[in-house]
């Protein structure tokens, strides 16, 4: 097997993604195998797990005699240390291996959630104006920003009086 054949429907994605989804009771919506990269030295396939309460999961994949390896594991852009048996070729110690991960993900939950929280929402800034430096520079614009009103002003005015003068001729018909 090469790099470049790793797909969902690859045994061992397929079963760890299964794993993950029992043991953190949540569904995974998006699964992304990213291109190759080379990470510590090993060329390996990133694939991008994101859980429907907001936690990725990056699991880092290479090839080792034919079969592939998973050699890191990074949640919420966190690298976990490898604790288990993640050889996908017995399946109790690689089922409990991806357990104690979701226990992980499902325990750190309640703090992902309140980080996520104290993030603060940035307004897009509304004019595309920026503000002047020095005070002359703010004056400037003061003052040049005066005068468009001062327009603005005089073109409602005379909008105005017209609107009234269409109204009176209604009213006298």
């Amino acid at each position: 097997m090469k790099l470049s054949e790793l797909k969902k429907t690859t045994p061992l994605i397929k079963d760890l993604i299964k794993q993950l989804k029992k043991s953190t009771k949540q569904a995974i919506p998006i699964v992304d195998i990213e291109k190759t990269k080379r990470v510590a030295g090993a060329s390996a396939r990133p694939v991008r797990m994101v859980f429907e309460n907001g936690q990725t999961m990056v699991v880092y994949i290479r090839i080792a005699d034919e079969n592939p390896d998973l050699f890191r594991i990074d949640i919420n852009g966190k690298n976990q240390p490898l604790a288990g048996d993640y050889d996908h070729s017995y399946k109790p110690s690689f089922d409990a291996s991806v357990a104690q991960l979701g226990a992980i993900i499902k325990n750190g939950q309640a703090a992902f959630a309140k980080k996520l929280a104290k993030k603060k929402v940035r307004k897009a800034p509304t004019g595309t104006k920026t503000t002047p430096k020095n005070k002359s520079q703010q004056r400037n614009a003061l003052m040049t920003e005066a005068t468009e009103l001062d327009v603005i002003i005089k073109n409602k005015s005379t909008e105005k009086k017209g609107l009234e003068g269409q109204l009176e001729k209604l009213n006298n018909q």
